[in-house]
């Protein structure tokens, strides 16, 4: 138990710092999972809370979410490693709003990662209604028949 939690703990040290040093294009692909010249993008739905907004002028952007888990999260060595919910700077490309979201507030946002690029970015967010449940426990796998 106590090598599974500092797995993670490492996993997002290494995510974090990547989104902290990564740089910030403005291409993407559009489409989960595409292949593209310089590797895989993998793209995700994830929900959040808004724990800290961006600092005026800081570049680049990033937003502090407490995000659910990622089940079928997908890491550098290209393994499927389910990421357990946790607090972390997400970077967001150039161009996306926050207008309208604050501190405390839920979020859904889109989330690209592209590991040959380094290149980690949040390419849609939007606030949900307040009465959203967000769950934060690691689901469950069920055995197969």
């Amino acid at each position: 138990m106590q090598k599974q939690v500092r797995y993670y703990l490492a996993l997002a040290l290494i995510i974090g710092m990547g989104l902290w040093m990564g740089g910030c294009r403005s291409k993407h692909s559009s489409s989960s999972n595409s292949s593209t010249q310089q590797g895989i993008t993998y793209t995700y739905h994830l929900r959040a809370i808004v724990k800290a907004l961006p600092l005026p002028g800081q570049s680049p952007a990033s937003i502090s979410l407490k995000t659910q888990p990622i089940a079928n999260w997908v890491g550098f060595n290209g393994h499927v490693t389910p990421m357990m919910a946790m607090t972390m700077p997400y970077q967001l490309a150039p161009g996306v709003s926050l207008s309208g979201i604050a501190s405390g507030d839920k979020v859904a946002f889109t989330y690209k990662v592209n590991w040959t690029r380094d290149r980690m970015v949040i390419t849609r967010i939007q606030k949900l209604p307040a009465g959203t449940i967000l769950h934060f426990a690691m689901p469950v796998a069920k055995p197969l028949p």
